[in-house]
């Protein structure tokens, strides 16, 4: 229109009937009971009829007819009758001609009367069929991801990074509320809320290391520590790696796993292994001051001797060199039971391994301390008739079958006795020395086999080096076997060495 041009007066405008018709979206005008009283050619189409008079005279009850839900239209009604208008009114309805289903969206507005009565309905129909279905998939798909990532362990995401590193998920699995204790709803609302959790003196570091990944735009891979709002402290390994980068920022897909148990275990693994080594030190140098300490030791016990036979010495010389005799042998019993620990613990003595009859070991065994039992007054019973051959060295097995019964000798009753039995027991044989000593509480047979362990006795009349148990353990270990051993106290002790069976 050039400047200064009037418009035509109302009466020469054309009717807005021609925008009614014209509308690339459906438009009606219906009665408040539900009867279609216009129609344009889009909704005609929509509704599958030919003209507006077939589509307005096959429409009578707009709920009924047209609604997959009936109810829908009194929530419209509802809608319209409180606020006078609705829009984006999204119901699935029939195409009424045909009865095939479809998704509209509406818009409508009341009209009324000079008396501000409601007269009737006017709106809009746009459908979306293809919208919904979209939508639904959209909807499925998700649905279906959190379903499989509801089985997977730890946190699944797909989070956009912005520019200045803020983070927003715009997926996260309820594994969240599990290893983090928060929901998803609310990582979903605050994308931050993770980073919070992050154990203060780990955060600087994954921040750094997270920060030049995204600027590199490459793979992220680290561990931490994050602090639960129950104070409690988990460890996490994080990865995520970006699967679209633009000017917005990143968007990254990640998983985050609990590895809290393995990072225990590697930490009691460390320390076992520190200990290990430790202890192999310790016994390499208590076997090298063991062997430094035999030749010196041996030539007091020669002056020893000679000092004891000296016809010249008066009875109160001749104790003390019997005393000091003693003693030196049993400094080198202490000092060779150490030696045999040392190399038992490194390893590094040899076994000849091979089919032995036990009783021939019992027997040199009980020969050795035949006057022992007999001083003590406790008489040792060995088993009768043939035994089961075992796998075994000959001489650490009677090393082993001698301590067991100086032990069983040393620390049981008057009066009582020492019982050996031999059984056949699946692959291994065992021998069980019994005796009737005060026993042994839990507590006690917990300590037995440490090292330099008497559980007391060494305050009292009874000789040892709280080596022997320990050393017998390592022995029997060394030959496939073990030691084992059951107590009640005031019911004596049962020692059973079990060994492989042989052949």
């Amino acid at each position: 229109m050039s400047p200064g041009a009037t418009l035509p007066p109302a009466t020469a405008l054309p009717d807005w009937s021609t925008l009614f018709d014209l509308l690339p979206i459906g438009a009606y005008r219906s009665s408040v009971d539900g009867r279609m009283l216009r129609a344009n050619a889009a909704l005609v189409r929509l509704n599958g009829y030919r003209s507006e008079a077939e589509n307005v005279a096959a429409v009578n009850d707009i709920a009924s007819e047209w609604y997959v839900d009936p109810l829908r239209r009194a929530e419209f009604r509802r809608l319209l009758e409180t606020r006078g208008r609705v829009q984006g009114f999204v119901s699935q309805v029939y195409r009424h001609a045909t009865r095939e289903r479809i998704w509209i969206s509406e818009n409508a507005h009341v009209i009324r009367d000079a008396a501000g009565n409601t007269v009737c309905f006017e709106g809009t129909v746009e459908e979306i069929t293809d919208r919904m279905h979209t939508l639904q998939a959209l909807e499925h798909s998700e649905a279906q991801l959190r379903l499989i990532a509801q089985q997977l362990p730890g946190v699944v995401y797909l989070a956009h990074v912005a520019p200045d590193g803020s983070p927003s998920f715009r997926f996260i699995s309820d594994g969240v509320q599990v290893l983090y204790g928060v929901t998803a709803a609310e990582a979903m609302r605050d994308g931050r809320v993770l980073q919070r959790l992050r154990h203060q003196d780990d955060e600087p570091r994954v921040q750094t290391s997270l920060r030049q990944s995204e600027q590199e735009g490459r793979s992220h891979s680290d561990e931490f520590r994050i602090v639960r709002r129950d104070g409690s402290v988990r460890w996490v390994q994080a990865t995520s790696s970006p699967i679209r980068r633009g000017a917005d920022g990143d968007m990254r897909c990640g998983l985050i796993l609990d590895i809290t148990e393995r990072r225990q275990t590697e930490s009691l693994r460390a320390d076992r292994d520190r200990a290990e080594a430790a202890r192999l030190a310790t016994a390499g140098l208590l076997s090298r001051i063991s062997h430094e300490l035999r030749t010196p030791l041996n030539a007091v016990l020669g002056f020893a001797q000679l000092l004891a036979r000296d016809p010249g010495l008066d009875a109160r010389q001749q104790r003390f060199a019997t005393e000091s005799l003693n003693a030196g042998r049993h400094l080198l019993s202490l000092v060779d039971d150490v030696l045999d620990l040392g190399r038992a613990e490194s390893g590094e003595f040899s076994l000849n391994i091979a089919p032995i009859d036990p009783a021939a070991a019992l027997a040199a065994s009980h020969s050795l301390l035949a006057a022992t039992a007999e001083a003590a007054g406790v008489p040792i019973s060995l088993p009768g008739g043939p035994l089961p051959a075992m796998q075994a060295d000959n001489q650490r097995l009677r090393q082993v079958l001698t301590n067991l019964l100086s032990n069983a000798i040393k620390y049981n009753r008057p009066g009582g006795s020492v019982r050996v039995s031999a059984a056949r027991v699946g692959n291994s044989v065992e021998l069980t020395v019994a005796d009737d000593g005060n026993g042994l509480t839990p507590d006690q047979q917990l300590k037995l086999f440490q090292p330099f362990e008497r559980l007391g006795a060494e305050r009292g009349p009874v000789a040892g080096t709280g080596l022997g148990l320990t050393l017998s353990l390592q022995l029997a270990r060394a030959m496939d076997g073990d030691i084992t051993v059951r107590s009640e106290p005031g019911k004596g002790s049962r020692f059973t060495l079990s060994l492989p069976a042989a052949a």
